[in-house]
């Protein structure tokens, strides 16, 4: 899958917490976020290549519950469970898949036979065997899902040129699925007892989300439903539709647009619908569900935008690397827009998020992320000073140079500027395809009871599942750690609710505010799902489902690395001893249980990558941010919370000396880290000296991208 949400990681759903913090920080300054990790390039890795298969996440297993209950009347029947991994398994994987790994032709072994995780490519068959099943790169209940055959298939990663690619995706492919068949005719009979489980449910039984969305003032609303053909057309029903003409765009199952290499774009007559019912009451909004492609891709990238060109516009929702950013044309801002009014926090996700950015004449623009206001800006009396000829397009430039990447779920522009209870109903809306499902619980509680969710399916490959709700005139009832199944098997990798622990005191209660995002097997219209409880009532089942096999060792020829990465407790205490702020501090805490899940598990440099880089930086401007908001700490740790322009280099030596350390093996040098902390302080317009808030910005900026840097992290 191109994106994930909430599989134990920062997350953005319609049912994920994302932090509140605001920050009202001029745009010009977070350019330092290209400076993450100064030390980094002293400790270049030099591997095949960081892609998503060195992203999996590694989870923890939780703990057990306590004493054992008196035994109440036995629950309705589970449905049969997955069989064990066993040695009848991995003989049919050697004999059917794994040949085609070994393969040197197929281009597997250079990288997943030495130093690249997966490790699936090794002469070791075991290591091969629990590489492949734990991580889940094959699934045996539809073969076409399976990531090693996907990755040669459509994304043609490193197996040459078309032909040579499809090629080797057909031989995996009738490799995955002689194995499932053979597994198939070996699975044993089903065991009885086992988890406390739910009545299994589908789509077909699924309702209505019943969530309403704000949608009043909309005057341009698209859903993308089409799902074939080059144009995508406005139901909003305000004034005539407007079309968007399709190139370089793929449909997506479910409702969306995957944008590769073009746009979608309206002609003049039908975009001149926006200034025509927006100028009279100089107020706005434009909403997005989008999935981004990555968080490097800038400009701004385009996401929705209503322009001329490069330097002309009236509004463009942009991505600009980690931040997503508005531009207004108005008096105050002239024709392009700018300054742009740019969101810090949250930072740009590779997941599905719902970003929302308005303009009211009265008070300015707000940016909205996932239902919580971004960033706002404190304006009066601005007036919209739009052109009457300019172009609707989603996801580029109308000269085609601002590409945006991703996926666009929903896109609606609205001629007033949404309330935050407004934006926070139509985040809780969904992008539009959200169900509930119902899971019965009433057997277990003893009387009527259920685990309502919101679901949806995301595309082909993956099910959006969150909110889990209890409903029950039931009180006092015990819930533990839920795990989703889908056709009788736990996914592994995708199973956030098993952190629940909580005792339910009425009816309608929200268990968990985070989403899943639960692999496809047989497809909506077949897959079967049902629920997993530790603990229900006074029922008591399985602590977990079995733990997949622990990262195998290195290979023989590849030695034990001479550095590690700290995992994510030992980045918090580490953050919090160098600082002096708590680990409690209330923003630090916050941030840290946001992106915990999302920080290093595991001391392997192989298994680092981007997204990891990411939630570091977060965290340690989170505990910097704590060190400059307070007067007093800030002139403690950097002697004066202002910069002198003639000694820029003082405020180096004190991050140096704080942050990095003399004397200890291994670590850059402080002339170094001193050249490229006074290029940053001198890149964020502090070159002549600040002081004030302008000088707690680069202070916090510099503080963070040593804090952050491979000084820090690597151990």
């Amino acid at each position: 899958m191109s994106h994930r949400i909430k599989t134990e990681t920062v997350s953005t759903s319609p049912a994920i917490r994302v932090s509140t913090a605001r920050y009202a920080r001029s745009g010009w300054c977070w350019k330092w976020t290209r400076w993450i990790g100064i030390g980094a390039m002293l400790f270049a890795l030099q591997a095949c290549e960081v892609n998503e298969e060195s992203l999996t996440e590694t989870q923890s297993p939780g703990s057990s519950g306590g004493g054992t209950p008196p035994p109440p009347p036995p629950p309705p029947p589970p449905p049969p469970p997955p069989p064990p991994a066993s040695a009848t398994d991995q003989a049919i994987f050697e004999a059917t898949l794994y040949p085609h790994l070994m393969d040197a032709a197929n281009n597997c072994v250079g990288c997943h036979g030495n130093t690249q995780d997966p490790l699936f490519a090794v002469a070791d068959a075991t290591v091969a065997y629990n590489a492949i099943t734990s991580q889940q790169k094959v699934n045996l209940m539809n073969p076409p899902l399976s990531r090693v055959y996907v990755r040669p298939k459509d994304e043609r990663h490193n197996c040459g040129g078309d032909a040579n690619c499809d090629r080797v995706a057909a031989d995996f492919l009738a490799a995955i699925e002689e194995w499932a068949n053979q597994a198939t005719a070996n699975v044993p009979p089903p065991v009885g007892g086992g988890p406390v489980v739910s009545v299994p449910t589908n789509f077909a039984e699924a309702t209505d989300s019943g969530l309403v969305r704000a949608d009043d003032a909309a005057i341009a609303v698209f859903t993308f439903s089409e799902g074939a053909g080059d144009i995508t057309m406005d139901t909003s029903g305000a004034g005539s539709p407007i079309t968007l003409q399709i190139e370089g765009m793929e449909w997506v199952e479910g409702g969306g647009l995957r944008n590769v290499s073009g746009k979608a774009q309206a002609n003049a007559a039908d975009s001149r619908k926006l200034f025509d019912m927006i100028t009279p009451v100089n107020e706005y909004t434009v909403e997005a569900w989008v999935i981004p492609d990555n968080n490097a891709q800038d400009g701004p990238a385009r996401i929705v935008s209503y322009s001329l060109d490069t330097a002309e516009r009236n509004f463009t929702m942009g991505q600009n690397a980690i931040y997503y950013q508005l531009r207004n044309r108005s008096v105050a801002t002239g024709i392009n827009g700018t300054p742009a009014l740019e969101a810090l926090d949250p930072q740009v996700a590779i997941d599905m998020t719902h970003i929302v950015m308005t303009f009211d004449g009265q008070t300015g623009r707000k940016v909205y992320i996932n239902g919580q206001l971004s960033i706002e800006e404190n304006a009066a009396n601005d007036t919209l000073d739009w052109i009457d000829t300019h172009l609707l397009v989603l996801g580029n430039e109308t000269t085609n140079n601002r590409l945006w990447q991703g996926v666009l779920r929903f896109v609606a522009i609205h001629n007033t500027a949404l309330s935050d209870v407004e934006v926070r109903q139509n985040y809780d809306a969904g992008a539009g395809n959200l169900v509930t499902m119902r899971f019965d619980v009433s057997g277990i509680i003893g009387q009527p009871a259920f685990i309502d969710m919101q679901v949806a399916q995301l595309d082909a490959a993956g099910y959006l599942f969150a909110r889990p709700t209890f409903v029950s005139d039931a009180t006092g009832i015990a819930v533990k750690n839920i795990r989703i199944v889908v056709n009788g098997g736990t996914p592994v990798a995708a199973q956030p609710f098993r952190r629940i622990d909580t005792t339910v005191l009425q009816t309608g209660v929200e268990l968990s505010p985070l989403g899943a995002v639960i692999p496809v097997e047989l497809g909506a219209d077949n897959d079967q799902f049902h629920l997993e409880f530790e603990v229900l009532g006074s029922m008591q089942g399985e602590a977990e489902p079995p733990v997949p096999s622990s990262p195998p060792l290195p290979v023989a020829d590849v030695p034990e690395p001479q550095f590690g990465v700290r995992t994510f407790s030992q980045l918090n205490d580490t953050m919090s001893i160098l600082t002096g702020i708590s680990a409690n501090q209330n923003d630090v805490l916050a941030t840290y249980s946001e992106v915990r899940d999302s920080l290093p598990s595991t001391p392997d440099m192989l298994a680092f990558g981007p997204a990891q880089q990411i939630a570091i930086q977060r965290l340690a401007t989170s505990y910097c941010g704590a060190v400059v908001s307070d007067g007093p700490t800030c002139d403690g740790f950097f002697g004066n919370c202002a910069i002198d322009g003639a000694a820029k280099d003082q405020v180096a030596n004190t991050l140096y000396d704080r942050l990095v350390g003399d004397n200890i093996a291994e670590q850059p040098e402080r002339a170094n880290v001193s050249t490229e902390v006074v290029r940053m302080i001198d890149d964020l317009g502090c070159a002549n000296g600040c002081n004030g808030a302008e000088a707690e910005l680069v202070l916090q900026a510099t503080c963070a991208a040593v804090l952050s840097s491979a000084a820090i992290t690597v151990n």
